[in-house]
């Protein structure tokens, strides 16, 4: 990536290690390219995972060991915040923009709210929380101490059950605009997502496919039995792999937008 050019906005990306990293790269790279209507630049932190796969321009900085999902974090908001944009966007490997009018859309939005942050609340696992799957700063909140993903606090979730991760930190800022999820298909409770129809995440790309609120709490199980999980998992891969474009068209409820509109008219 260029350290010269000044554009509206700079994409930073985490990769840990994951036998699945080379499709991440590849949706990432294209949904970015397809959906991003202004200039911007994109580097990628390798955490713990070799260079091979990438594209060598696109490396900032390469950890020969994984330094953790909160270390990079603290990486990537220290050299955005070295860094002059108009507006910056911290991705996960599994996540990656969906609509093409996404940034127009976001920053109207934020204007609108009088926000200078937005990232996805994942209320589905019961987080009251910005969850930095995908966190998206305006250039003049970015050097807010407030923004910190290392320091995980413990607060309570929806249950009143004391919970820390990252992002926690950020629980209560007034400059968040909350990113719901807008799956009008749902194949998974929390996994597969799409927040505010600007964001896919994946869910557990680079980890076990569990989540607190399926296996800890089992608060879903009298639907969603909690058995399984690596086939799940599995299947939800080959469906994203095998037509990316089809299966999130799926999710977003592209496919029935003539049923609503009848709909609409009764």
């Amino acid at each position: 990536m260029s350290d010269t050019a000044i554009k509206p906005l700079l994409i930073l990306s985490i990769f840990a290690p994951s036998e699945h990293n080379t499709l991440w790269y590849d949706l990432q790279r294209r949904f970015i390219s397809q959906t991003t209507t202004v200039e911007y630049d994109y580097g990628l932190f390798l955490n713990g995972v070799g260079p091979e796969e990438f594209d060598p321009a696109d490396i900032i900085h390469h950890s020969e060991t994984n330094d953790g999902h909160k270390e990079a974090l603290a990486y990537l908001l220290s050299y955005a915040r070295q860094r002059a944009y108009d507006n910056y966007l911290i991705l996960d490997s599994d996540c990656f923009p969906v609509d093409k009018n996404w940034y127009i859309q976001l920053t109207t939005q934020m204007q609108r709210f009088s926000k200078t942050i937005a990232a996805p609340f994942r209320v589905e696992n019961l987080d009251l929380f910005p969850h930095p799957c995908a966190v998206f700063i305006a250039q003049r909140e970015i050097h807010n101490k407030r923004i910190d993903f290392r320091n995980d606090i413990s607060i309570k979730n929806m249950l009143g059950i004391e919970v820390q991760d990252v992002g926690t930190a950020m629980h209560g800022m007034d400059e968040v605009m909350p990113l719901l999820r807008t799956n009008l298909v749902n194949l998974h409770p929390v996994a597969a997502a799409v927040y505010h129809h600007m964001f896919y995440h994946h869910g557990a790309g680079s980890r076990d496919f569990n989540f607190r609120v399926t296996e800890r709490y089992k608060y879903y199980e009298h639907w969603w039995p909690g058995n399984d999980q690596e086939q799940k998992a599995q299947h939800l891969l080959r469906k994203l792999r095998k037509n990316p474009e089809q299966f999130l068209n799926t999710l977003m409820g592209k496919k029935t937008k003539f049923l609503y509109r009848l709909f609409l008219r009764h």
